[in-house]
């Protein structure tokens, strides 16, 4: 008896190794499935600017990061004692207004040399509901908890969408030819937005998302969206939140990056990368004891022969 519809993924033409840069920008969920690749040694950088949900969003941290005259202290304001910008997340805030500009002129360093060095950049778009600032008259990364009469909220039409992720693919491709675009789309609902409206905003991304890849050779989808929604389509597999996808439906879209973007050598260096760390966060009674010296020296040991076998200094 068949009890879940599963889909059936084949490998890309090209595959990654731990000899790659890999660069995540966009929703939450490029945050799950870029610590994944954090936790196993790929040489790895995440949203410098924060979780950036929407795709101008998105856009617009690139635009900050390729612009080399770009005052990244224009729109900062303070807000509840905190310096913030609203083409950055939460998480850059700082009390002191120097120190907000020193954090962002780093994340726009970081974007720019990590879009610049990537071999993979991962875009995960996760809504098309947008908030914009009424009297500056511009759309917003994030609120930063401002008051809502504030802002506006409006839906980006398909062809926004459409447009800014075909110039966000061009602008990058420009300073680095042989990139090579991931697309995914978020499976986190946004219902707060309403179960109809959430619909409506992943729609929009997907069909963008589509355009885009079929209008590019260096761009591709990877189906986050549907590992979840349509193969693993069950509650169980979500956090309390129901909107979330726990651990265990992490773990299973991570094998099928794992299926589609490795080959076998990567998958065995893996394989050895989840032994060493698995030892190196076991902890002893008696750190001096004898057995626990021993173990330590093992674990040297297996880390300097898989660093000789690959080259590569993961630990």
């Amino acid at each position: 008896m068949k009890l879940r519809t599963e889909l059936a993924l084949r490998p890309f033409d090209f595959s990654m190794s731990h000899k790659d840069k890999i660069f995540f920008i966009g929703s939450c969920f490029a945050e799950n499935i870029g610590n994944r690749f954090l936790y196993n040694k790929f040489n790895t950088r995440i949203n410098p600017f924060g979780i950036l949900y929407h795709p101008l969003a998105i856009k617009k941290s690139v635009d900050i990061a390729l612009n080399e005259n770009f005052d990244v202290s224009v729109d900062t304001f303070q807000f509840n004692e905190l310096w913030s910008h609203f083409d950055s997340h939460s998480k850059l805030s700082r009390p002191n207004k120097n120190d907000f500009i020193d954090v962002l002129q780093k994340a726009r360093l970081s974007t720019k040399q990590n879009i610049e060095s990537a071999n993979f950049i991962f875009i995960t778009l996760g809504t098309a509901w947008v908030y914009r600032h009424i009297e500056r008259d511009r759309i917003v990364a994030n609120c930063h908890k401002l008051p809502q009469k504030y802002f506006s909220k409006e839906l980006l039409t398909l062809e926004v969408v459409q447009d800014a992720l075909s110039d966000l693919v061009s602008q990058i491709s420009k300073v680095n030819p042989e990139v090579k675009f991931i697309f995914t789309l978020s499976p986190v609902r946004h219902l707060k937005d309403g179960f109809v409206n959430n619909q409506l905003s992943k729609s929009i991304l997907h069909l963008a998302i589509q355009s885009t890849v079929n209008s590019f050779k260096q761009a591709f989808y990877f189906p986050s969206y549907e590992l979840l929604l349509d193969d693993l389509r069950d509650y169980r597999f979500y956090k309390n939140d129901l909107l979330h996808p726990n651990d265990l439906a992490l773990d299973y879209i991570w094998s099928k990056v794992n299926e589609v973007f490795f080959r076998e050598n990567t998958r065995s260096v893996l394989k050895q990368i989840d032994v060493i760390s698995k030892r190196l966060n076991h902890r002893f009674f008696n750190p001096e004891s004898e057995a626990s010296i021993k173990f330590n020296q093992h674990t040297e040991r297996l880390i300097q022969d898989l660093e000789n076998k690959i080259s590569i200094k993961l630990f």
